[in-house]
């Protein structure tokens, strides 16, 4: 029975994949032929022990392809013949035999045997002969070289037949055979996508449907399906289903995950980052840009934004074009910057804080890809998935920066970062002294303004905190933009020797530069001292305290002020009813507290 050359002893491979029923006597019934048994399968103590006892060898692996358990068994052999069956199969003795006397002639070229087989599924005998289209058959093959793929070998290699039958057991259940249909259309899946990784949505669907109704009807028809009556019609069903399951499988493992475009990213050589939203949402959006250029060093990038915000990104080495967008825009501003756009032909749109204008930008810019992160929304018109099933205290920089994780980018930094020219500083330590600075003093900065009423800690208690720390001997600035002349008009009555400046941008980012201290609302200027590196204090209301204030980042010279109430909605996006809020506990923070907070944040310095 055993070949009495050592060379010509086949190495047999066993996949074993759940359950035991068949194991054990399969495995006995190969050991009067073959010597070399290997089984490869889960942790099964008993049987494995038993194994080991006659000789064979034992394999954990949790894999659910029967094609990956062989390939590890053939992994741990090395040999010119390999015997490759499944725990639920036995062979006839004329096969054994057949077999035997295969491996004693003469080979030249890499071959693969079948088998003959009488299968039996969900406890029944089958008169025809159905196997599973997308799961490797068991065979003997010959190789004298190692193989990298199993697949490919069986695929390619010259096929034969050989005299003797092989029984197989199948799936004795429904659930039994739906879960390996599942694992059967995952492996298929992958197939797929190595030998064709460029699909998209409307490919992917044409090919899935086509595919299902070719293969349902050759198994019920050609292959007979249709004569084995319930049995016939579930086997031809999940064998078909098999190809559905493995086109989702490929948009959401390949497609929705980003997978396709890493695999592709080297091709990548024009980016637009999409940020429509507030100052400090603009400031927020840095790290990528600069993730973006550390790690893809020879692509382009560009930014779209309000046109308020587009001063956040001058001077930025990491941009290189700017587009701005009316805060209110109308329809034909739209439609003519989506054509304008389209011309630069992107290959990759990422739509940071994706709501309906963006959402409608990005669909409508010409583009081979789209990233699109929303906040706890759905995500339209995105090829990848970035998701809401996170944490819902995750900061806005790990949010934004989960875009480029999906496309296999290790994000190096996120710190937020602004650029002042030295022209502006040189402008801004002029206007210092100018106003009578005494810079030998300590500069603090505020900004006791705020576009919604609920994130403001008021400005009474701003003039009350203004005039300790000027008691104190430190110097206070208000900081203002054109639209809030008003509320600097009315600082200037209350605080005596108090600072104040109300201009464009670029100046104020100049001035906060050169603050020892910047003191704020949640609002943008806070924001834009933390990019400068300058101390920050923020007095947060409704949100929660890490969503736009990445912990991190603020943990050494920074401080953000936050009561813990009961009245935040699940998501932090607003306070829940009744609206308007007038008591604003969130807000509620004791100026006392504030100025011995920047007491101590400038005896740091």
């Amino acid at each position: 029975m055993i070949p009495s050359h050592p060379e010509k002893n086949p190495t047999v491979v066993i996949a074993h994949r759940v359950g035991g029923e068949h194991l054990e006597r399969s495995f006995l019934d190969l050991i009067p032929w073959f010597e070399n048994v290997v089984v490869v399968g889960p942790e099964h103590p008993q049987i494995a022990q038993a194994v080991k006892h006659h000789g064979g060898s034992w394999i954990d692996s949790d894999s659910p392809h029967v094609a990956k358990l062989w390939e590890e068994g053939m992994r741990s052999r090395d040999s010119d013949w390999y015997l490759l069956i499944q725990s639920t199969q036995y062979l006839s003795t004329v096969l054994k035999e057949t077999i035997t006397e295969t491996i004693r002639s003469n080979q030249d070229a890499p071959k693969f045997y079948t088998f003959a087989r009488l299968n039996f599924f969900l406890k029944q005998r089958l008169k025809y002969n159905l196997e599973w289209t997308h799961e490797l058959p068991s065979g003997l093959l010959f190789s004298s070289t190692r193989l990298n793929s199993l697949d490919e070998f069986i695929h390619s290699a010259k096929s034969e037949s050989i005299s003797g039958e092989l029984v197989h057991f199948g799936e004795r259940t429904l659930n039994e055979a739906t879960r390996n249909s599942l694992h059967r259309a995952d492996r298929l899946s992958d197939q797929l996508f190595k030998k064709s990784p460029n699909l998209n949505k409307r490919m992917l669907v044409s090919r899935a449907l086509r595919n299902f109704f070719r293969n349902f009807f050759s198994t019920w028809l050609v292959r007979r399906g249709i004569r084995e009556g319930y049995e016939g019609l579930v086997f031809c069903f999940l064998d078909s289903l098999v190809i559905l399951l493995a086109y989702l499988g490929y948009y959401e493992k390949y497609v929705r995950s980003g997978k396709q475009i890493e695999s592709q990213r080297s091709s990548i050589n024009k980016i637009l980052v999409i940020k429509v939203r507030g100052l400090g949402d603009a400031v927020l959006a840095t790290p990528v840009l600069q993730n973006l250029k550390t790690l893809m060093p020879n692509t382009s990038i560009s930014i779209l934004t309000f046109n308020f915000c587009k001063p956040l990104f001058e001077n930025n080495p990491n941009v290189k074009e700017i587009y701005g967008l009316s805060e209110k825009p109308e329809a034909s501003e739209l439609k003519t910057l989506a054509n304008s756009l389209s011309a630069n032909d992107f290959d990759l749109i990422i739509n940071l804080h994706a709501r309906n204008l963006s959402t409608k930008l990005a669909k409508n810019i010409k583009a081979r890809w789209r990233i699109g992160r929303s906040y706890f929304l759905r995500e339209k018109f995105s090829d990848v998935l970035i998701g809401s099933d996170h944490e819902p205290d995750k900061s806005s920089i790990e949010r934004d920066l989960d875009c480029i994780r999906a496309i296999g980018l290790d994000p190096v930094e996120k710190q937020p970062e602004l650029f002042v020219t030295d022209e502006e500083s040189k402008w801004a330590n002029e206007y210092l002294a100018e106003q009578n600075l005494d810079r030998s003093k300590k500069l603090i900065m505020i900004h006791p303004a705020v576009t919604q009423y609920y994130r403001h800690w008021g400005l009474e208690k701003f003039t009350q905190l203004s005039r300790n720390l000027i008691d104190e001997g430190h110097q206070v600035m208000g900081i203002f933009s054109p639209m809030e002349q008003s509320i600097a008009d009315s600082l200037i009555e209350k605080v005596k020797d108090i600072y104040v400046y109300v201009g464009p941008l670029r100046p104020s980012m100049a001035l906060i530069q050169q603050a020892d201290l910047m003191i704020d609302n949640d609002s943008g200027p806070a924001h834009v001292s933390q990019a400068l590196k300058v101390p920050t204090m923020v007095l947060v209301g409704p949100d929660y305290k890490n969503t736009y204030r990445d912990k991190q980042i603020y943990d050494k010279e920074s401080y953000v002020f936050y009561q813990d109430i009961p009245c935040r909605d699940l998501f932090f996006s607003r306070c829940l009813p009744p609206e308007p809020c007038q008591e604003l506990k969130c807000m509620d923070h004791a100026v006392a507290e504030v100025f011995a907070k920047a007491q101590e944040l400038l005896g740091s310095k």
